[in-house]
């Protein structure tokens, strides 16, 4: 089974919230029944009604009496804003009222008393909606609903206890457009749904259009006992092109084409949380990025997770996840808040992960002069990063890689007993473009230093300055890494690296001075490597010899000669 990159995830959640809105913008009166009560009695504890019925971003009530404040009416139309889980009764419309300012049944609170109080309008037949136009016709005992602005047009039939809802290019909610995350701006959505408001509503419906493609996705709703419970469910292809130019705008210049296919499922249990499964599959992903590899990659992708969003907490919560790129399968789980504390933990695990499906799965543009590695045996692996924006001192990483029953079956870069590559000498290259060639034993280079002769200070003054721990670790650092992740996400910017002195000497023997993610991942498997041929003493004997300490100067030999 193929699985997909980490950035669906926030392109799942764009839909999921995106289109619960819309499903629950014409469910919003029902949703917002209790408040209006509430508000109601906070009114006037006295009031009475004969009842409730939901309409567009109202609710109406029958017959309300007032008489704590003087007011009565045979219909009110309570408009709705706030938030879809946090409904504030904004306005309040009369039919047929009558108001008893300063009458001997008013009490002293009373309606042109009190500034708390909504804003009562007395209108026959036409109810104001903010900007937009909503109109209410009688017509053999069913209620015809139109309402249209700029944000799309909704038309709504309902007959005794039944209601069906057809909405074409909605873009926005009427009124409260700022509950539409920024990221959802710009799209809309056509569809229709049906069915029944009481008891308690039970409301089910189809999308048909996004942004004006045809569309295939199915949601239900129903209240019981005041709690509400949606879901929706779509096939992701139907959303293609909109779902590339949603990851194009995450990618910071990255170019990326695919086919997305694959199912998203979203439910909605209570007045906060959004539970969500999703299947999503990528074929044929093409990705160019100058800071991944200077070619095109090609790779196909799955991603299966399940979770919840609190958006109310800014919470995104994945319990279990599973991604794979190609051959390549790793499980993991996840925590994102993005509120008043910006905090994410990712944990990856993998067991048995075989050689074959490592070098299959990586792309040979990735590679660069490692093109054509086969590995075989296997390794496990188990990763947990946390990343806090708010206070990075906490930041952390725990890495455990167990590679002892890893094999390379054929490498490009080939290691003998000695650890030095055929030739026995290096091309090295400064950062002002200087280059020379430097053999790695007396042989071929007369002015190399063997590790004995380097002074007794040597060595811990080198590890004070680059390397601590370098007697202890394998080639990588957790401390390194720890380090430098907590000064880059202080200063919103890389400007730490985590290499011990083996990453420095891999890249300095065998790779170019790109900054890229390829190189990165060549690194690795070369510092691996050089550890596993290599003795520390070996480690710090070629690396006292080569390392770029000038222009133009390469080792401390040399150093000395320049300097001194």
């Amino acid at each position: 089974m193929k699985r997909i990159d980490r950035q669906s995830i926030s392109l799942k959640r764009l839909i999921a919230v995106f289109v619960i809105l819309f499903i629950l913008v014409f469910l919003l009166p029902v949703l917002a029944s209790a408040a209006v009560k509430n508000k109601l009695l906070e009114f006037d504890r006295s009031c009475t009604f004969d009842g409730i019925e939901f309409g567009l971003d109202a609710i109406m009530v029958r017959n309300l009496q007032m008489p704590g404040i003087g007011i009565s009416a045979g219909k009110a139309f309570v408009l709705i804003g706030g938030s879809i889980f946090r409904p504030v009764p904004l306005q309040v419309v009369l039919q047929g009222v009558v108001v008893q300012v300063g009458s001997s049944n008013s009490s002293p609170g009373s309606v042109a008393e009190r500034s708390d109080l909504p804003v009562i309008s007395i209108v026959d037949g036409f109810i104001p909606l903010y900007s937009t136009e909503f109109s209410v016709t009688r017509l053999d005992g069913t209620d015809m609903g139109h309402a249209a602005g700029d944000w799309g047009e909704v038309f709504i039939n309902r007959s005794h206890h039944s209601i069906s809802v057809a909405f074409i290019d909605c873009s926005s909610i009427p009124g409260i457009e700022e509950a539409i995350p920024p990221m959802a701006s710009g799209h809309s959505i056509s569809g229709n749904c049906s069915g029944v408001l009481d008891p308690e509503p039970r409301i089910s419906g189809q999308i048909t259009e996004l942004d004006g493609e045809l569309a295939s996705a199915s949601f239900a709703y129903r209240l019981q006992e005041g709690r509400p419970f949606a879901s929706f469910r779509m096939d992701f292809s139907q959303v293609a092109d909109p779902a590339m130019a949603f990851m194009d705008s995450l990618s910071s210049g990255a170019v990326m084409a695919a086919v997305p296919a694959g199912s998203l499922s979203v439910s909605l249990s209570g007045n906060d949380t959004i539970f969500f499964a999703s299947d999503l599959q990528f074929d044929s992903l093409s990705i160019w990025s100058v800071a991944v590899a200077p070619d095109t990659f090609f790779l196909d992708a799955v991603l299966s997770c399940r979770g919840f969003v609190v958006p109310e907490s800014t919470l995104l919560v994945i319990d279990t996840g599973t991604v794979c790129a190609n051959e390549l399968e790793l499980d993991f789980n996840l925590a994102f808040s993005w509120g008043e504390r910006r905090k994410l933990t990712l944990v990856l695990s993998g067991n048995a992960i075989s050689g074959e499906a490592i070098t299959a799965s990586i792309p040979q543009e990735l590679l660069g002069n490692l093109r054509g590695l086969s590995l075989g045996g296997e390794l496990s692996l188990f990763a947990e990063l946390v990343l806090d924006w708010d206070y990075p001192d906490s930041s952390d990483i725990e890495i455990d890689v167990d590679p002892s029953r890893l094999t390379v079956g054929y490498s490009l870069i080939a290691f003998a007993s000695t650890g030095i590559y055929t030739g026995a000498d290096c091309l090295m290259r400064d950062s002002w473009g200087n280059r020379a060639r430097i053999g790695l034993d007396t042989l071929t280079n007369p002015d190399f230093i063997f590790f004995d002769s380097l002074p007794s200070s040597f060595e811990p003054l080198l590890r004070c300055a680059e390397d601590a721990s370098f007697r202890r670790h394998n080639g990588f650092s957790e401390y390194h890494i720890r380090n430098s992740i907590r000064a880059n996400i202080a200063q919103g910017r890389f400007v730490r690296g985590g290499s011990t002195i083996t990453m420095q000497l891999a890249k300095n023997l065998f790779l170019g001075r790109e900054k890229t993610l390829s190189r990165k991942l060549q690194e690795v498997f070369l510092t691996w490597r050089l550890e596993r041929w290599l003795s520390k003493n070996r480690i710090l004997e070629i690396y006292a010899n080569i390392v770029e300490l000038g222009p133009g100067v390469f080792g401390f030999n040399s150093a000395a000669m320049y300097y001194f």
